[in-house]
């Protein structure tokens, strides 16, 4: 037999070997216990062979070794030392394993010294110590060769070539586990090293691994040590690195992260993700009343009609976490509904929750939803939300957006439900588009029933106002997403157009909060933080793509579309709103219609819409909010008219 023959056969066997599954958790304990009864004829033996010539009383062999498989096979299930991944063992593995090798054979020492009268306590001690040292060599051993061995797999099947170096951020104990857990894992990613931004640091290296130490201000030095990849251990420490991350996009470096859910160590690396635009727009969680939310829903029955779109279905979601006794989901979309009902089904078990198609614009079809359901909240996030779709519609924005949320209401009063909960827009402030002026009618509606005194008592009416939502239906992101995956241009549409953005969850969760905590009647304003300039998000965009924008992705403007305003309003002037005893939360200082007052305006606005009369419901729209100004839109003649 060659020898070339014998390596090729040990080093396939090797590989063969890590590349099968783990090791069965009884196979070894079954390997611990015969290493253990091959320390014990080891150790036995050598005591025998040194204390043979001494007259000396020592336990039978059988008896010991029976005394020593017990105790040990009893330790091994209590401490559970069999089921870690031995190719993953850590320090705190062999901690464990000697913690349990000593109790195990102080325990037998006691055994056979107190059971067995006259046995040498010298000649015990010996034994003890022996059996311990080769139990604990032979038992960790083996751990260690199958630790160094697997890495050595890693190292030989993952050549340089294929891996990606990467920088981890921070030198923190998170940093360096996590450093470690790429190392152990089959991951495409090579650490590389570290980088420290802290002015006083002072070690070079961490086990072995080089340090980079530098200043914000100086981020160019990292050109000189080739890096171009940054790993953020955790999606908080990102948030707190924004600024640090968009320096290092402008100096062409790529920022990875590791979300907060992990799994287990070999499917490590498929949770590493590149640094989103999301990331970057996002701000720290918002803490809410869960208390408070939960008294508000637990044991409901809450109907979200629009509960299939981007708000309506993360309010879904985030019911869920407040025990409610039935969430009937409504919409008139069938396949996202299903998509949403199939969602459901997988993640959220518990929830007892009904899907329904319908249109909110349908009396009969509402009438049945109430009445089967008997719904005590109502979340009315059902509308239509595209700026130059409903200027280019605008009956169907009045036929949706004020009478579809008219019969949810009225059918709310109807059914005797305790609260109604609007989800308006930032563009309802001072609206320049059909759709916003469609959403502020809405919210005077709503607000007018809750200024009614015969209904006062009985229905709180609670309207929520927020601007563009990272990642909804409709939002610019997805768009330039699209855009840049095909090679560009980005379309924006001015140089300066500015919006107000937030993620999903945190709009829904102020919802939930606004609800719980809100007085019939007012229209809440949520803290939507800085106003974000298009072009600078475009630019972003494209950079955390890894593209160079102008180069190798262009951006041209288009020119405002029709009703579109360059910078989005909030009431967040401290004269047009009142604070809340949550910091997001304001109360926004509109001007009040009675029912009565607008009733009559709207049943008009409402037929001359189902006549698709569009000159005269325009009309109507500018009557009913006077501060409606269109710009840049063919209805900026009615304004006109008006003026005369």
């Amino acid at each position: 037999m060659s020898e070339s023959f014998i390596y090729k056969f040990l080093y396939n066997s090797y590989i063969a070997f890590f590349e099968s599954k783990f090791l069965n958790k009884w196979f070894v304990l079954l390997i611990d216990l015969f290493l253990i009864l091959f320390s014990v004829v080891i150790s036995y033996s050598i005591v025998q062979q040194v204390y043979q010539s001494l007259n000396v009383n020592f336990p039978d062999f059988r008896w010991l070794l029976f005394v020593s498989l017990s105790t040990f096979l009893t330790y091994f299930l209590l401490f559970r030392t069999y089921q870690g991944i031995i190719r993953y063992s850590t320090i705190y593995e062999m901690q464990l394993i000697l913690f349990c090798l000593v109790v195990s054979h102080v325990t037998i020492f006691g055994i056979v010294y107190f059971a067995i009268g006259g046995v040498s306590g010298s000649v015990l001690l010996a034994y003890t110590i022996i059996a311990l040292t080769t139990s604990l060599f032979s038992i960790l051993g083996i751990r260690l060769f199958i630790v160094f061995g697997y890495r050595r797999y890693l190292a030989i099947t993952h050549s340089c070539s294929n891996m990606i170096p990467i920088y981890v951020y921070g030198t923190s104990p998170q940093s360096v586990s996590l450093k470690e857990a790429l190392h152990v894992s089959q991951t495409r990613y090579k650490v590389a090293g570290f980088l420290s931004v802290e002015k006083n640091g002072n070690s070079k290296r961490i086990e072995s691994t080089p340090i980079i130490y530098v200043e914000r201000k100086n981020l160019n030095e990292l050109k000189k040590y080739t890096v171009k990849t940054i790993l953020f251990p955790d999606e908080e420490i990102l948030m707190q690195e924004k600024d640090l991350v968009e320096k290092l996009l402008n100096e062409g470096i790529k920022s990875f992260v590791l979300p907060k859910i992990r799994d287990v160590q070999e499917e490590l690396h498929k949770q590493i993700r590149p640094v989103q635009i999301e990331d970057l727009l996002g701000r720290k969680e918002i803490k809410i009343s869960t208390g408070i939310i939960e008294d508000n829903i637990k044991g409901k029955t809450v109907l979200v009609t629009g509960a299939a779109g981007s708000i309506g279905s993360e309010i879904v979601r985030q019911l869920a976490n407040f025990g409610p006794q039935l969430v009937v989901c409504l919409d008139i979309a069938e396949t996202p509904l299903n998509d949403l009902d199939i969602e459901l089904k997988e993640k959220y078990k518990k929830l007892n929750f009904v899907s329904v198609i319908g249109d909110v614009r349908n009396q009969e079809r509402l009438n049945m939803v109430f009445s089967r359901h008997k719904p005590d909240i109502v979340y009315h996030a059902a509308a239509y939300k595209h700026v130059p779709m409903m200027e280019n519609n605008p009956c169907e924005a009045i036929m949706t957006n004020v009478y579809g949320t008219s019969l949810v209401a009225d059918f709310a009063i109807k059914n005797n439900v305790e609260m109604f909960v609007m989800v308006s827009t930032d563009k309802a402030v001072n609206p320049t588009n059909i759709m916003g002026a469609s959403k502020r009618i809405a919210e005077i509606y709503v607000q007018s029933l809750a200024m009614r005194k015969d209904l006062r008592q009985n229905i709180k009416f609670v309207t929520t106002r927020f601007g563009n939502v990272l990642g909804s239906n409709g939002s610019v992101i997805p768009l330039f997403k699209k855009q840049i995956d095909a090679g560009g241009p980005l379309t924006v549409t001015d140089p300066e157009i500015t919006r107000y953005f937030m993620t999903i969850p945190e709009a829904c969760r102020l919802v939930l909060e606004a609800s719980a905590i809100g007085h019939t009647g007012y229209i809440y304003v949520f803290d939507m933080g800085k106003p974000v300039k298009i072009l600078d998000l475009a630019t972003k965009m494209i950079e955390l793509a890894g593209l160079r924008p102008g180069i190798d992705i262009k951006i041209e403007f288009s020119g405002l579309r029709p009703g579109e305003k360059l910078y989005e309003e909030l009431l967040n002037d401290s004269e047009q709103v009142i604070p809340t005893d949550h910091e997001k939360i304001l109360i926004a200082k509109v001007r009040e219609y009675e029912y009565f007052e607008i009733i009559d305006l709207i049943d008009e606005l409402v037929l001359n819409s189902r006549r698709v009369d569009i000159k005269q419901t325009v009309k109507l729209m500018k009557e009913l909010v006077p501060e409606f100004i269109s710009k840049n839109s063919k209805f900026c003649e009615f304004d006109k008219v008006l003026e005369d």
